[in-house]
């Protein structure tokens, strides 16, 4: 049989126990060899069990609709995944395409009962870890009210080692050196991109055992906690990112973090830093009009500006240079900026020249539209679903207490399914309601910003600024493919140029 191993933890910080990303392959590995199973895939990672986005998931799931594999080991169930809904989803996935799953550490029921099973352990596990979340909540919260450091799960500070009984972080030998060293390079005027180049090449690993990088590095020597002062909330998560707080809200933590290096190091670091600033703003010294539209040919990935002698712009792939920690993974060529900013102007300028096509377009929309706005008709249909969604949940509740007085499995399972099928369906239409009001809305506004935009830039196309440019390319969506000899052109444009035109770098 052909199998995919499939291995998670949720944190980087379980590399430490026993259910390591290491230990969960090897098990797998010895699992698949004791049942002469052949191995054609091996993914790990670590994320949350409660999301379906997790990159290596969808790579086993790629796997599994092309047919590729023949059966999924995982180490347990739960690492596969927590989400009662989205396990059901997986299992039926599999079966659809005839692939079975297995665990190393347990026996998978494949059968109706079985899965079952595993959704009543799914549903027992999110409500376990919204329990969880909501505990440490209220713990980090206690800590703080007491003047203490709350410590995730985390792998910590580079250099520090979290003492739990002490609720302090204590220098480790090895990395504290590591650490002085950097505040030294970068007070000696070095760049944080010369330091991770050079811990690089002597394989000094980061805390996670990776490379560095340099914004890993300058987030080191930008840290206060280092010369003593530990503060809580300089971050907060917001839509899954994290985002900077307001320094007034910063919580100071005294007798926290013990100091590896002193405070005059450090203010001298941030002065080298802040000149390098000054010298090297960051700004490119020529303007390019395609940044964060265009993007290579070759592999996808963004071109940016770069500029030879001080005079000649040039757009070349992301991927064609070195990093502090990788080598280049692209070999496509320099693209001479001129040339491909006049090639799409010309394209953009066509459509521009005729903005009654696309008043016509945008004004369809919106008419479209208006009757299920203005009676209030769509935003009705939202309320409902949101309504019927929240009910599913209680549906689900009433039925795994039902397995659990022992009412028949194939009736509460067949409900089950059929639950499950609707809430999809009601998930689905629900998304599809709300993109249509956003698609309305964005339309409504389109309309006004393209009379704006045609007022104020098509009587004269020719002599356009780089701002309205970019205003145009902004509209219009637009999403640029090149390389020195062809360039594909989409968004509201759509049009396939190959020109025999050819760049090199200098």
């Amino acid at each position: 049989m052909r199998a995919a191993i499939y291995c998670r933890v949720s944190t980087e910080g379980q590399e430490q126990d026993g259910t390591s990303l290491k230990t969960q392959m090897e098990a797998c590995l010895q699992y698949c060899q004791t049942h002469k199973y052949d191995v054609v895939a091996q993914l790990s990672e670590a994320w949350s069990g409660l999301s379906m986005e997790r990159p290596k998931l969808a790579e086993l799931r790629e796997l599994v609709r092309s047919e590729s594999v023949d059966g999924v080991v995982v180490y347990s169930l739960d690492r596969f995944s927590r989400d009662p809904v989205h396990g059901v989803i997986l299992m039926q996935e599999l079966e659809k395409h005839g692939v079975v799953l297995e665990a190393a550490s347990e026996t998978v029921d494949n059968s109706e009962v079985g899965k079952l099973v595993f959704y009543i352990k799914g549903y027992a596990a999110k409500l376990d870890a919204e329990r969880r979340r909501d505990a440490t909540g209220r713990g980090k919260r206690a800590m703080l009210k007491n003047g203490k450091l709350p410590q995730g799960t985390g792998i910590g500070v580079y250099g520090y080692a979290w003492v739990k009984e002490y609720k302090k972080r204590l220098p480790i030998e090895a990395e504290a050196r590591v650490v002085q060293r950097m505040f030294d390079m970068v007070g000696r005027g070095e760049s944080c991109f010369g330091i991770a180049r050079k811990l690089n090449e002597e394989s000094i690993p980061t805390k996670a055992g990776k490379m560095w990088e340099a914004r890993t590095v300058s987030r080191i020597v930008q840290n206060p906690a280092y010369c003593g002062l530990t503060y809580f909330g300089r971050t907060k998560s917001v839509s899954g990112k994290q985002v900077a707080v307001a320094e007034d809200q910063w919580v100071l933590l005294p007798d926290t973090t013990q100091p590896i290096i002193s405070r005059e190091t450090f203010d001298r670091a941030q002065a080298a830093l802040a000149k390098s600033r000054e010298l090297h703003p960051g700004k490119a010294q020529h303007e390019y009009l395609l940044s964060g539209v265009a993007y290579c040919g070759q592999c996808g990935r963004p071109l940016v500006g770069s500029c030879l002698s001080r005079r000649y712009r040039y757009y070349r792939c992301r991927g064609a240079f070195d990093t502090a920690s990788k080598k280049r993974v692209c070999d496509a060529r320099y693209i001479h900026a001129d040339w491909l900013e006049e090639v799409v102007w010309d394209k953009v300028k066509g459509v521009l020249s005729h903005p009654e096509l696309l008043l016509a377009e945008v004004r369809a929309q919106v008419e479209a539209g208006q009757e299920q706005v203005s009676t209030g008709e769509l935003d009705r249909e939202i309320a409902s679903f949101k309504r019927k969604l929240k009910n599913y949940k209680a549906q689900e509740r009433r039925l795994v207490s039902a397995f659990k007085l022992g009412f028949t499995p194939d009736v509460i399972l067949d409900e089950m399914n059929q639950t499950k099928r609707e809430k999809e369906a009601d998930t689905v239409r629900l998304a599809a309601l709300e993109q249509t009001k956003e698609d309305l809305a964005r339309a409504a506004d389109m309309e006004q910003q393209l009379k704006e935009l045609c007022s104020r830039i098509v009587a004269d196309l020719d002599n356009c600024t780089a701002q309205d440019k970019k205003d145009a390319y902004a509209f219009l969506d637009l999403k640029v493919t090149a390389t020195p000899e062809g360039v594909d052109i989409k968004g509201y444009v759509q049009s396939k140029l190959i020109t025999t035109g050819q760049t090199s770098a200098l």
